[in-house]
């Protein structure tokens, strides 16, 4: 493999985790606003927008550590 695309596959996979890391701790929030106070309908729409991005990125990152 080219040190570019070493480079580009090892950019994107922090790019991913640090995203991840950012969701991880939104959705960490939300939980813990649950038990204080209800949810509204725009907080449940997001952490579900929040948990399905946090799905699509482990598909993307299984995809990047794959490449040959």
């Amino acid at each position: 493999m080219s040190h570019k695309r070493d480079f580009a596959r090892n950019n994107r996979s922090s790019q991913i985790r640090d995203e991840l890391v950012q969701l991880y701790n939104e959705q960490t929030e939300f939980y813990r606003k649950g038990g204080q106070a209800k949810h509204t309908k725009s907080e449940i729409a997001e952490f579900e927008k929040r948990h399905e991005r946090v799905r699509a990125l482990f598909a993307e990152l299984e995809q990047v550590r794959n490449v040959a």
